[in-house]
């Protein structure tokens, strides 16, 4: 068995392609080729790609893809730390391996351990159902830390064969209010739940419409919202378009007397819907339209015979009133053995500190 690195996404994306569906670690949106790419694009900066390739007998067998990103800590000068590409804005993140997994993995491992020179490795937004570490990293001859801890809690909705029976899953506050929210909409307005594409919008023109209405309720409580990053926004512009060409992309609007009040984007994919991000106008607020396109959302996606939809990390109120279902990411963090390593990973992880470290946390900046 044998690791090595490429160099660009197009020459592996049919092996790739092929190896996510069989993924022993998951098959997500966020680990396909057009999310990764696209991200690297924008992200990717003066970091260093590790697109690490892993074979055996000639068979692509796994897949790890993984950067070198180097910061700075104020008042520590900087590390540099291996992480999976996507890291911050995939809301999943893993290997990518169909066969003999533990393997795969020691032979990432080792391999990075002989090529690179790193402070840590820094495996976050690890789905639950991955438990992996103490399996593939607990092995004395590394002569690695490893640290595991929850980093997230992601909220679900599982989908049964009607919405008549969903329903009956919702508290007796939560229908109540949806009934008569929908109600007082109703008495004075026309009310319709359209795709961008029904809309008769293009996926320029949608994203602009959806980022207007997040920025305004964000506006509204005195926060700029996600796309004040103009490279987040660029990003996110690029990767709806990618998407889109592969049927992969859920930008929708609740209209009231045909003008949008509120939305949601997310990715259609594998049988599930994933929400990203949302927005409405807050002059509809007081009939609960974030609430009301979440309840056409759930109609859509059991229409279309969706097993999930899932509401991705994050376990604010608003989703956990929905269900009461969740899962776990896990971050996984391996140390070296090393004064100055251990320094910077007690600084960020000890609860001892841990004021401190969610300030640091919050103005690491990527070096260079």
């Amino acid at each position: 068995m044998k690791v090595t690195e490429v160099n660009d996404f197009e020459s592996i994306r049919p092996v790739w392609d092929q190896i996510l569906e069989e993924n022993r670690f998951g098959n997500n949106v966020f680990l396909t080729v057009d999310w990764l790419s696209t991200w690297w694009k924008h992200f990717g900066g003066q970091r260093k790609l590790l697109l690490l390739k892993v074979e055996e007998d000639n068979q692509v067998l796994g897949i790890a893809p993984m950067m070198l990103s180097k910061y700075k800590m104020p008042g520590f000068g900087s590390i540099r730390k291996i992480e999976f590409l996507g890291t911050r804005h995939s809301d999943y993140n893993n290997f990518i391996i169909s066969k003999k997994e533990s393997k795969c993995v020691r032979h990432i491992i080792d391999y990075l351990n002989e090529v690179e020179d790193w402070d840590w490795i820094e495996l976050k937004e690890i789905p639950e159902n991955i438990n992996y570490s103490k399996q593939l990293f607990a092995d004395p001859s590394l002569r690695l830390e490893i640290k595991e801890r929850v980093c997230n809690l992601c909220p679900y909705v599982p989908l049964p064969r009607t919405f008549e029976c969903l329903k009956e899953t919702f508290g007796r506050n939560l229908r109540q209010n949806l009934n008569r929210n929908l109600r007082k909409i109703q008495e004075n307005h026309s009310v319709d739940f359209k795709r961008f594409d029904e809309a008769g919008f293009s996926v320029k023109e949608a994203m602009n419409l959806f980022i207007r209405l997040h920025e305004m309720k964000w506006k509204s409580e005195g926060q700029p919202g996600a796309f004040a990053e103009d490279t987040f926004r660029n990003f996110h512009m690029d990767v709806a378009e990618t998407l889109a060409q592969n049927g992969w992309l859920g930008i929708y609007f609740l209209r009231v007397d045909g003008e949008p009040v509120a939305s949601q984007y997310t990715f259609e994919y594998n049988k599930k819907m994933y929400y990203y991000l949302a927005g409405f106008l807050p002059k509809y607020k007081s009939f609960s339209v974030g609430n009301l396109i979440i309840m056409f959302l759930l109609r859509e996606c059991i229409e279309k015979m969706f097993t999930e939809y899932d509401m991705t990390r994050g376990d604010e109120p608003y989703k956990m009133q929905w269900t009461n279902k969740y899962r776990r990411n896990y971050e996984v963090r391996l140390v070296h053995k090393k004064i100055t390593s251990n320094i910077y990973d007690w600084v960020t992880w000890s609860s001892k500190v841990e004021n401190i470290a969610t300030k640091l946390r919050i103005s690491l900046k990527k070096s260079g």
